[in-house]
Protein backbone atom coordinates (compact mmCIF):
# COMPACT_ATOMS: atom_id res chain seq x y z
CA UNK A 1 0.00 0.00 0.00
CA UNK A 2 3.06 2.41 0.92
CA UNK A 3 4.44 1.70 -2.90
CA UNK A 4 1.11 3.03 -4.46
CA UNK A 5 0.63 6.00 -2.44
CA UNK A 6 4.55 6.78 -3.45
CA UNK A 7 3.80 5.86 -7.13
CA UNK A 8 1.28 7.64 -7.21
CA UNK A 9 2.64 11.43 -5.79
CA UNK A 10 5.61 10.47 -8.03
CA UNK A 11 3.44 10.55 -11.22
CA UNK A 12 1.31 13.77 -9.66
CA UNK A 13 4.73 15.38 -9.25
CA UNK A 14 6.01 13.78 -12.52
CA UNK A 15 2.72 15.49 -14.54
CA UNK A 16 3.38 19.10 -12.48
CA UNK A 17 6.63 18.93 -13.60
CA UNK A 18 5.89 18.73 -17.23
CA UNK A 19 2.92 21.21 -16.78
CA UNK A 20 5.34 23.51 -15.90
CA UNK A 21 7.66 23.27 -18.70
CA UNK A 22 4.79 22.94 -21.20
CA UNK A 23 3.76 27.15 -19.88
CA UNK A 24 7.44 27.96 -19.78
CA UNK A 25 7.42 27.29 -23.45
CA UNK A 26 4.45 28.76 -24.71
CA UNK A 27 5.23 32.01 -22.92
CA UNK A 28 8.72 32.16 -24.38
CA UNK A 29 6.29 31.51 -27.89
CA UNK A 30 4.19 34.89 -27.33
CA UNK A 31 7.31 36.62 -26.10
CA UNK A 32 9.09 35.73 -30.06
CA UNK A 33 5.62 37.11 -31.60
CA UNK A 34 5.79 40.04 -29.65
CA UNK A 35 9.18 41.27 -30.99
CA UNK A 36 7.57 41.00 -34.83
CA UNK A 37 8.95 43.29 -37.56
CA UNK A 38 7.31 46.72 -38.93
CA UNK A 39 5.67 47.08 -42.28
CA UNK A 40 4.55 50.72 -43.56
CA UNK A 41 1.74 50.30 -46.50
CA UNK A 42 0.03 52.75 -48.24
CA UNK A 43 -3.13 52.58 -49.98
CA UNK A 44 -7.00 53.49 -50.21
CA UNK A 45 -8.95 52.09 -47.47
CA UNK A 46 -11.82 50.33 -49.13
CA UNK A 47 -14.04 48.94 -45.91
CA UNK A 48 -13.68 49.69 -42.23
CA UNK A 49 -14.80 47.56 -39.34
CA UNK A 50 -16.04 49.46 -36.28
CA UNK A 51 -14.56 47.88 -32.84
CA UNK A 52 -14.76 48.91 -29.02
CA UNK A 53 -11.61 51.39 -28.76
CA UNK A 54 -11.65 51.73 -32.69
CA UNK A 55 -11.76 49.97 -35.57
CA UNK A 56 -10.00 47.73 -38.60
CA UNK A 57 -9.79 49.34 -42.22
CA UNK A 58 -8.62 46.95 -45.20
CA UNK A 59 -6.47 48.70 -46.89
CA UNK A 60 -5.39 47.99 -50.71
CA UNK A 61 -2.19 49.27 -52.04
CA UNK A 62 -1.60 50.32 -55.65
CA UNK A 63 -0.90 46.55 -56.65
CA UNK A 64 -4.39 46.14 -55.23
CA UNK A 65 -2.59 43.81 -52.04
CA UNK A 66 -5.12 43.62 -49.13
CA UNK A 67 -3.99 44.79 -45.68
CA UNK A 68 -6.38 44.43 -42.47
CA UNK A 69 -5.35 47.41 -40.42
CA UNK A 70 -6.43 47.75 -36.84
CA UNK A 71 -6.10 51.51 -35.52
CA UNK A 72 -6.86 51.90 -31.73
CA UNK A 73 -7.00 54.65 -29.16
CA UNK A 74 -4.81 52.14 -26.81
CA UNK A 75 -2.42 51.53 -29.61
CA UNK A 76 -1.45 55.00 -31.11
CA UNK A 77 -0.97 56.34 -27.66
CA UNK A 78 1.26 53.93 -26.83
CA UNK A 79 2.89 54.96 -29.85
CA UNK A 80 2.97 58.63 -29.01
CA UNK A 81 0.78 59.20 -32.36
CA UNK A 82 -2.76 60.75 -32.17
CA UNK A 83 -5.46 58.86 -32.90
CA UNK A 84 -7.80 59.46 -36.32
CA UNK A 85 -11.16 58.35 -37.94
CA UNK A 86 -10.35 57.98 -41.11
CA UNK A 87 -13.09 57.11 -43.81
CA UNK A 88 -13.63 54.06 -46.90
CA UNK A 89 -12.05 55.82 -50.18
CA UNK A 90 -9.41 58.10 -47.90
CA UNK A 91 -5.75 57.09 -48.86
CA UNK A 92 -3.54 56.61 -46.57
CA UNK A 93 0.26 55.55 -44.86
CA UNK A 94 -0.04 53.20 -41.80
CA UNK A 95 3.39 51.96 -40.43
CA UNK A 96 3.30 49.08 -37.46
CA UNK A 97 3.85 45.45 -36.76
CA UNK A 98 2.39 42.83 -38.66
CA UNK A 99 1.46 38.89 -38.70
CA UNK A 100 -0.22 36.48 -41.23
CA UNK A 101 -2.89 34.24 -40.99
CA UNK A 102 -2.89 30.71 -42.14
CA UNK A 103 -5.00 32.18 -45.02
CA UNK A 104 -2.35 34.51 -45.83
CA UNK A 105 -4.37 37.71 -44.86
CA UNK A 106 -1.56 40.41 -43.39
CA UNK A 107 -2.46 42.38 -40.32
CA UNK A 108 -1.01 45.06 -38.72
CA UNK A 109 -1.21 47.03 -35.93
CA UNK A 110 -0.60 50.57 -36.76
CA UNK A 111 1.38 52.91 -34.68
CA UNK A 112 1.25 55.70 -36.61
CA UNK A 113 -1.55 56.55 -39.74
CA UNK A 114 -1.53 59.67 -41.84
CA UNK A 115 -3.47 61.06 -44.59
CA UNK A 116 -2.06 60.50 -48.21
CA UNK A 117 -2.77 62.86 -51.05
Amino acid sequence: MKHLFISIGLLIAAGAVISCNNQKKVAATSTQTAEQKEIEITGAIVKIENGKDGYMATVNDKNNKSYIVTISLANMQKSGSTFKRFETGQKIKAKGTFWKDDAGNTYITAKNVEAVQ
